[in-house]
């Protein structure tokens, strides 16, 4: 008969199982055991509520972090992706097979070119960047934030960009 050496504990496991106080309540919280013993299923279905979920708060999203929306604000963020206009990694072209860059930002901010903009591909994702609104369309209905163009600086490169949020502007299609 073959022997597994981890079953020969088992039964010990189950001593201690039965007679310790449950490892999910706290020692240092008494209260915690009286709630805890409570059962869910004494409470009527229509008084019975789950707990809130857990309200998490970043505290390292600055407001200065905040898509710009006006001309000449500015806010610091991050590359988050660096791609080609149709979403592949960038690639050293071919004469004729110009595929663009795209890049997004924490900020929810986006800069597409239609041609391969050498400040973009020299930055890498995590670089941390300022970003300015310098120009909005004019004539854009509400709430269409097409066309607007951001200079950004890479501030570990020190170099910029000037590029659309868009390939067209507000009111294209």
């Amino acid at each position: 008969m073959k022997r597994l050496p981890g079953l020969s504990l088992l039964p010990l496991f189950v001593v201690a199982a039965c007679t310790q106080p449950s490892v999910l309540n706290s020692p240092t919280a008494p209260t915690d055991r009286v709630t805890a013993n409570r059962s869910i299923a004494s409470a009527s279905a229509d008084q019975w509520q789950p707990p809130p979920d857990p309200v998490i708060v970043d505290e390292s999203v600055a407001p200065s972090s905040i898509l710009p929306s006006k001309v000449g604000e500015c806010a610091d963020t991050t590359i988050t992706s660096i791609t080609d206009r149709f979403g592949a990694d960038l690639t050293p072209s071919k004469k004729g097979s110009e595929k663009g860059t795209f890049v997004r930002f924490s900020n929810s901010g986006v800069q597409v070119s239609l041609v391969k903009e050498s400040a973009i591909v020299r930055s890498q994702v995590f670089d941390k960047v300022n970003m300015c609104l310098v120009e909005i369309p004019k004539g854009c209905q509400p709430g269409d934030i097409r066309g607007r163009v951001y200079k950004t600086t890479n501030l570990r490169t020190k170099e910029s960009w000037s590029l659309a949020n868009d390939v067209k502007s507000c009111g294209g299609a």
